[in-house]
């Protein structure tokens, strides 16, 4: 899945879903508002409260706690996790979306 973040998309009356499970994370749910560059955009990690998340052309990021979240969306899709002291970690998945091109 590749994630659409063109003018047609950030123009759409409905924002963009897209939930991704990644290997030994809970599910994400993706909501699209803006496109690229908006900042109303979100990430919601299983029942925790909703994200700011920053997109931009091929990246997606967020912050949770002390934790960088950085997204790829691209197959395969991915998770970067980084914390301060720790090694970066990156988790594989898949993702769905509501975004229907014609």
């Amino acid at each position: 899945m590749v994630l659409a973040t063109s003018d047609r998309a950030s123009a759409a009356e409905e924002p963009t879903a897209v939930a991704c499970q990644f290997e030994h994370m809970p599910l994400m749910l993706f909501i699209l508002r803006g496109g690229m560059g908006a900042d109303d955009n979100t990430v919601q990690i299983g029942q925790s409260e909703p994200l700011k998340l920053s997109v931009g052309s091929s990246l997606m990021s967020a912050t949770q706690g002390n934790q960088d979240l950085t997204f790829s969306l691209r197959l395969p899709a991915n998770v970067s996790v980084s914390a301060p002291g720790n090694d970066t970690m990156s988790y594989f998945g898949e993702c769905i979306s509501s975004f229907q091109p014609d």
